[in-house]
């Protein structure tokens, strides 16, 4: 699917795993387009690197790199600090940066797990791929409240998160990793939908297996070409809700060649869908969220 990109000359972007794979090639695209980059990674040295790379191509300071470690709330919030007070504003944030599955437990083993204590599960896993993205989104849609519509785009900010296919489609084993793609589709439908109309939008990209550094050594070459996930699509994807478009509350899936929206079918929902929506807005209207 060839998408018609929009125009981002001159806004600036926030981008979380900056120093590789996704984020390293959405940034590289993000300034080829006239836009400037605040790169943040737990990778400073390879942020800086490609920072200062992209500057040299672009002749010009359209990128800083930020060491970031996306748990730390405030880790994130000074590098949109120092973004700030370098370009002037940040149109969009994009909570790309995760991990691939950590083992949270102990190998199923019956026959040893009589000699081997209950251990509190590694939620490694979580807390970057989930609890990080969040930390991103929570930035994101207060600096957007605070700040007035781009005159160009008439929006006051923009959100897109990277998911996986894995969320859609869930991969046994990798229990942790679904979980954490799996919650960020579900906050990006529910939050999308409570921002809608206040200048704010909010999209997720959900690729399927593509070649990146999160990915084991020779990984990629197990499967066929036609089910590997070209990055260029996946980082095209990802600026195709930018600028004046009014996409919201999207589920935008890659996987191969193609791209497609995920949208949610099932009969008992429109069953229930009059005392479902009876609920949600007794539910915000308990938590203050409108009358």
């Amino acid at each position: 699917m060839k998408t018609t990109l929009p125009e981002v000359s001159g806004d600036v972007a926030f981008v979380t795993g900056a120093a590789s794979g996704f984020g390293l090639a959405l940034s590289k695209e993000l300034v080829s387009r006239g836009a400037s980059v605040i790169m943040t990674d737990i990778n400073e040295d390879g942020c800086k690197k490609a920072a200062a790379e992209i500057n040299e191509k672009a002749g010009k300071t359209a990128a800083i790199a930020v060491k970031v470690d996306t748990t730390h709330f405030e880790d994130q919030l000074s590098a949109y600090e120092l973004g700030k007070e370098t370009f002037g504003r940040v149109d969009y944030f994009f909570a790309n940066a995760g991990i691939t599955e950590r083992q949270w437990l102990p190998l199923f083993d019956p026959t040893t797990s009589s000699s081997r204590p209950i251990t509190k599960p590694n939620a490694t896993t979580l807390d970057i791929t989930l609890d990080g993205q969040l930390n991103t989104a929570a930035l994101a849609l207060q600096v957007f409240e605070r700040q007035e519509p781009n005159p160009r785009t008439g929006f006051r900010g923009k959100l897109v998160i990277t998911s996986s296919l894995t969320a859609i489609w869930p991969v046994k084993g990798l229990s942790l990793y679904c979980a954490a793609k799996a919650g960020v589709v579900n906050f990006m439908r529910a939050t999308a939908a409570y921002y809608e109309n206040k200048g704010i939008t909010i999209n997720l990209i959900a690729p399927g297996l593509t070649a990146t550094p999160i990915l084991p050594p020779n990984f990629a070459a197990l499967f066929d070409d036609n089910f590997i996930c070209p990055v260029e699509l996946v980082v095209e994807q990802m600026i195709s809700v930018l600028g004046s478009r009014k996409d919201n509350g999207r589920t935008i899936c890659t996987m191969g060649k193609e791209a497609w929206d995920n949208v949610p079918h099932d009969p008992m929902f429109e069953k229930a869908r009059v005392q479902y929506e009876k609920m949600e807005y007794e539910f915000g209207k308990g938590m203050g969220l409108w009358e």
